[in-house]
């Protein structure tokens, strides 16, 4: 039986019926022992987890047996980021998720067609969409019990309730028209870069686009830091800050299924990976999922391409993109070429003249980065001096787009933002990146220099000279094209960009983190 998932705003009031047979299972679910493989704990630690921190926060006490180490081997801290693993690993895991959670609705008297609901909140011009769904608050249930979808380490921005900034929400990746990040990862691709199985980057490696926004930011802004503590310190987080701790709070699991429904939404006009290594992957480990009945379920990234098949069996209650949300990059496409066509006439270069050109093979060119690594500690600011050559080559390249009357014109060279290696302790932070912003301006308000958000999910992680990638921290890659076209138009020769870290609000504002290279890249002619 093929089941709906439905938009939880959609489902009316705070306790609509799906978010209390939500909450009954799991109670079930909870109740079970840590070591139990269809337990809410196991559940979670199989995204990820540390002994240390969940002891600290109480969701395991120093005498409770924890599952034996080969099933820890097998089972816990498989989540798969900075991959392109990331998209079919995390919709397997949902679905695991949502059939333990129907077994026990259905043995609670519960309906047979029960769907996990997902949380739109990129719906951006409402508010109310950006709430945090009222029942995730509340301090009982409808019947006075108590209620499991309310966690204490939810902080959010400091503030009650918590709502999500429009700014931290925008879809951008959507217009990735590749699954699959190019070159240095530019682009970084929808789904992210090629690898293993990847829990944690082996060396440096780049969150593809989807992953990076919005799902990494609304981890943020919804766990956060406590509000007056240091954010560099994990004991001040929410659950949802960090990768190991993020699966136990409940909202996570909306989070997900709306980043899942996302997938399903570019899928509609995109294409999937053909590649054997992606589709039958990963060679070195299999992923597993136990079953409601104790079994075990393995599957790979072809098992999972069609969600309305079995084993999953659901479908979303809305599937197509909103009208304002761009859908490919033909979208980017049209609106710089109608940008650059129509630009005043003094605004216009010399189109197509002559000159040298930089030598360009289809790959990324770099064109300019920083003299040396740039730490960001609350507001901060880093000049990126561009090349003569690439700004040479990029000037052309605008110009010749600015010819008007030319349907046929290919796009001009894109220009791509790369923050390699960054490297801290302060998972719960977001940050707004600004180009070229006049002195005094700011705020996520300002859009029209605003490029992108970066998030710090993950990073303390990536940074453990312990851990599996040696602590050569996480990339991002961030596209200014737009911001670069409306540059150019202004008569400025782009001899340098200066780039501009904001705290996205006061309980961060205090994060430490480093920037091995901020750097700048074009792709195209």
């Amino acid at each position: 039986m093929v089941r709906v998932r439905h938009e939880v705003n959609s489902l009316g009031g705070d306790w609509p019926d799906t978010l209390v047979w939500y909450a009954k299972a799991i109670k079930a679910l909870q109740a079970r022992p840590f070591a139990t493989k269809t337990s809410w704990r196991f559940l979670a630690a199989m995204h990820g987890w540390h002994p240390v921190v969940w002891r600290e926060f109480g969701v395991i006490t120093a005498n409770e047996p924890a599952p034996s180490n080969a099933v820890q081997k097998r089972f816990m801290n498989q989540c798969q980021h900075q991959s392109w693993y990331f998209l079919p690993w995390h919709r397997g895991y949902i679905s695991a998720l949502e059939q333990l959670l129907l077994d026990a609705v259905v043995k609670a008297g519960g309906p047979a067609d029960w769907a996990l609901p997902y949380w739109n909140y990129s719906k951006t011009a409402n508010p109310t969409a950006r709430r945090l769904p009222g029942a995730f608050s509340a301090t009982t249930m409808p019947d006075g019990s108590s209620n499991p979808l309310r966690v204490t380490r939810r902080f959010g921005s400091g503030t009650t309730p918590i709502v999500i900034p429009a700014a931290q929400v925008t879809l951008e990746a959507l217009e990735h028209d590749d699954f699959i990040g190019g070159s240095a990862d530019i682009p970084p691709g929808f789904g992210g870069p090629v690898t293993l199985f990847h829990h944690g980057p082996e060396s440096e490696t780049t969150n593809g686009g989807l992953e990076s926004g919005p799902h990494n930011v609304v981890h943020g802004a919804i766990g956060g830091s406590a509000a007056g503590l240091d954010p560099n310190e994990w004991q001040n987080w929410g659950l949802m800050s960090a990768p190991w701790t993020a699966a136990l709070d409940p909202i996570f699991w909306l989070h997900h299924a709306n980043i899942d429904r996302l997938w399903t939404t570019w899928q509609r006009t995109n294409a999937f990976p053909i590649d054997p290594n992606w589709l039958d992957g990963p060679a070195d480990r299999e992923f597993v999922m136990p079953t409601p009945n104790g079994g075990e379920w393995e599957y790979t990234a072809s098992d999972v391409l069609d969600s309305a098949l079995a084993p999953l069996d659901y479908v979303y209650d809305d599937e197509e993109a909103q009208p304002e949300v761009p859908m490919s990059g033909s979208n980017r496409r049209r609106r710089r070429l109608e940008s650059l066509e129509t630009a005043p006439e003094d605004a216009r270069g010399g189109g197509a003249d002559e000159g040298a050109e930089m030598e360009m093979d289809g790959s990324p060119q770099l064109i300019g980065a920083s003299d040396g690594g740039v730490r960001v500690a609350g507001e901060t600011r880093d000049e990126i001096r561009m090349d003569a050559p690439g700004t040479e080559a990029l000037r052309r390249s605008l110009d010749r787009a600015m010819v008007p009357g030319n349907e046929a014109l290919q796009e001009p060279a894109r220009v791509f933002l790369k923050l390699e290696g960054i490297r801290g302790t302060a998972d719960s932070a977001n940050y707004y990146v600004y180009i070229d912003m006049p002195p005094g301006e700011g705020g996520a308000e300002v859009t029209e220099r605003l490029a992108g958000n970066l998030s710090l999910f993950g990073v303390s992680a990536a940074s453990d000279k312990d851990g599996p990638n040696a602590g050569s921290g996480i990339n991002q890659v961030i596209e200014i094209s737009e911001i670069v076209d409306a540059m150019h138009l202004s008569g400025d020769q782009l001899e340098a960009l200066r780039v501009r870290f904001v705290p996205a609000n006061e309980t961060v504002a205090e994060a430490d983190f480093s920037i091995g290279r901020v750097s700048v890249f074009m792709l195209g002619s």
